[in-house]
């Protein structure tokens, strides 16, 4: 009757020590504004449920599009979002205490006579269960807290660098749209010019070696072209990649390259700063290791373990309670080295804050001032140098077919204007993908519309 109590008992202790209730807790940060609109993967309960369908792009691509199919799909931050639902489960198991234990022992049994069987043998079965003192158990879970609160402000970090680096090379599919099509352009300039230099010749007016230079520039604008429609491609793939996707399926891309806006004060940009990730992830560093330094001092308390159960002599058919209490006496381990660690690591993430604030300030002045520049060569060549550009050549053509002038003025002013061009795109492209990093740097869109 006493053993069924006993078992009755245990199977209760058991039971209680493994309903428990959980929670997860702590406040997770709210995304930047940038981009905030646009959804994310989000990750399931479990990692057999099914993936969320890529469907491939086709057609023309706009930004929002290409934006909206890395967020869905890049790996790199379908990993950091696998990475939050770890740090949940962290979160639930730091709730759990430690298990109770259950021991039968038996005693005085297999000697010399009258002990060498079972009749005079003692049987002892205990359970014994450890206390948890200092307040480990909710030290450890605030622990666990801050981690997820640390890796939540990893994922936005990232949910920003996904958004930079597909902005980035859109940028780039565009800038080489731009350059291809002027590629063209130039070669059918080039067609063109030889189609007049060699009416020029034929009528005795001009010597045949301007013919052959008017050749090679058609075969070299051809070759050009050949490579600008490869490098194109490339960038595509490279787009393409940030969706994880292996093969281009989309046409063009669809932007306006030629759109400048004026350079906001570095002041507003300086107060933006509030809230970006790169700082704010340390800020959650050092509060994840001054939980890290309590639970290390707690863990210098030792805990109590109660042990009780019941013992059965077989020699007078009797039965007994037994009760027990230990307790651990920190002589020499006191977790010293451990609460020493944690000490020493809060001191690291706080220098690392302290450098993270200087990086991104430095990043933001060094973005800045690039941008500055960038758009004062932007509006220099498209208001001033590409107008005398075009003027130029115009007129030299004119004079050429007037025989005013020879061919090698007409090839310098072509040169000069194709240069120019492409100058232009290169600058326009260098402008936006500045403008990207720093919406990216920011986490706000500099667009004032």
């Amino acid at each position: 009757m006493r053993w069924t109590f006993l078992s009755t008992g245990i199977c209760c202790f058991g039971f209680l020590a493994g309903c428990a209730q959980t929670r997860l807790g702590g406040e997770l940060p709210a995304a930047r504004p940038l981009a905030a609109d646009i959804p994310t993967f989000a990750t399931s309960r479990s990692p057999e449920d099914p993936r969320p369908v890529k469907i491939e792009p086709q057609g023309d691509l706009s930004l929002t599009k290409a934006l909206a199919l890395a967020l869905l799909h890049n790996p790199q931050l379908e990993a950091y979002g696998w990475q939050l639902r770890g740090n949940e489960a962290a979160i639930l198991q730091s709730h759990l205490g430690p298990n109770p234990v259950v021991g039968l022992k038996v005693e005085n049994f297999g000697g010399s006579p009258p002990l060498n069987r079972f009749e005079g043998s003692m049987t002892t079965l205990r359970i014994s269960q450890a206390i948890e003192l200092g307040g480990k158990r909710m030290r450890r879970t605030h622990l666990a807290e801050k981690e997820h609160l640390r890796s939540a402000w990893d994922y936005e970090r990232q949910r920003l660098r996904v958004i930079g680096e597909v902005g980035r090379r859109f940028v780039t599919v565009l800038a080489d749209q731009e350059a291809l099509e002027l590629g063209r352009q130039a070669a059918k300039l080039a067609t063109d010019l030889y189609a007049i230099v060699k009416d020029r010749t034929d009528q005795g007016v001009s010597a045949g070696v301007e013919l052959d230079k008017a050749l090679v520039q058609v075969s070299a604008r051809s070759i050009e072209v050949e490579q600008q429609t490869q490098q194109l491609k490339a960038s595509k793939q490279r787009l393409a990649a940030m969706w994880g996707s292996g093969r281009v399926r989309f046409g063009n891309s669809v932007g306006e390259l030629t759109e400048v806006h004026d350079v906001p004060p570095r002041e507003d940009l300086i107060a933006q700063l509030e809230g970006n990730p790169d700082i704010a992830r340390w800020s959650a560093e050092i509060a994840l290791r001054e939980a890290a330094v309590d639970l290390s001092q707690a863990r210098a308390i030792p805990n109590l373990t109660v042990s009780g159960g019941l013992r059965r002599f077989n020699a007078t058919d009797e039965n007994a309670y037994v009760f027990e209490l230990g307790l651990p006496l920190p002589l020499v381990d006191r977790n010293q080295g451990r609460r020493r660690q944690a000490r020493y690591e809060l001191e690291k993430a706080k220098a690392l804050r302290r450098d993270a604030e200087t990086e991104v300030h430095s990043r933001l002045g060094e973005l800045y001032y690039s941008l500055s520049a960038h758009h004062h060569a932007v509006t220099t060549l498209r208001d001033q140098t590409l107008p005398a550009a075009r003027s130029a050549f115009d007129t030299a053509q004119k004079a050429y077919r007037e025989g005013v002038t020879d061919y090698i003025n007409v090839l310098d002013a072509e040169r000069t204007l194709i240069d120019t061009q492409y100058q232009h795109v290169a600058s326009l492209s260098e402008y936006h993908q500045t403008v990207i990093s720093l919406e990216s740097l920011l986490g706000v869109s500099l667009d004032p519309e």
